[in-house]
């Protein structure tokens, strides 16, 4: 039941993402695409998330706190916690390129990401990495004075994943077939409403290099 709930709401983001490309409503501008050249031929990206404005939708465990702002799984879906988010994406002009999902669970070698971007004009990437611990988010903004249930506004960068070696690329297409992508992923904090609303932004910079 947990896994048909998961695999519905992930290909109900394809199904719309299909419609929109076979048959789009409107003619959506292709921005150039804000890159950089790295070292041993490789080319940064980054992308970036606002929160709240950029949730398209959210759900979570209990257990998954702050990470996911949505509503709560039932009992009978959730025996691990898992939280599964659907967001606009935006380049690092902030404009809005396309979208993305965030998929974290708990698996039994510990906490795991997945991101899946999906740029219209361009093509789509999935990457996975070990996630952090579900509690990191609290523990660290109530080291910052945040009480669960109060407003609070402040500052906190915190890094879901630090270590770009430790990532991995799951799948690739069109423009960004044969990449090989590595990627850090950081929350910027900048404040939480009474209803656990994060605001701040999710920063991906990534790094993709042909393939050997």
């Amino acid at each position: 039941m947990r896994r048909l709930f998961i695999f519905g709401f992930v290909a109900g983001l394809a199904l719309v993402l299909a419609g929109a490309y076979y048959f789009p409503w409107v003619q959506h501008e292709r921005l150039a695409a804000q890159t950089s050249v790295v070292a041993n031929g490789g080319r940064a990206e980054t992308f970036m998330v606002r929160l709240p404005a950029d949730r398209i939708a959210s759900v979570g465990d209990a257990a998954t706190g702050l990470i996911s702002a949505g509503g709560d799984l039932p009992a009978e879906l959730s025996e691990q916690p898992v939280a599964l988010e659907h967001f606009k994406v935006r380049a690092a002009d902030g404009n809005v390129i396309g979208v993305a999902t965030r998929h974290w669970t708990l698996t039994e070698a510990g906490p795991s990401i997945a991101w899946a971007l999906i740029i219209p004009g361009r093509g789509a990437v999935m990457m996975a990495a070990p996630g952090e611990p579900w509690e990191l988010m609290e523990t660290s903004l109530g080291g910052r004075g945040y009480v669960a249930g109060e407003p609070w506004s402040g500052t906190l960068d915190l890094a879901a994943v630090a270590d770009p070696a430790a990532t991995r690329t799951v799948a690739t297409s069109e423009e960004f077939s044969g990449l090989q992508f590595t990627f850090t992923e950081t929350w910027a904090v900048r404040g939480v409403n009474e209803a656990g609303q994060i605001r701040g932004t999710i920063v991906l910079d990534t790094v993709g290099r042909r393939g050997s």
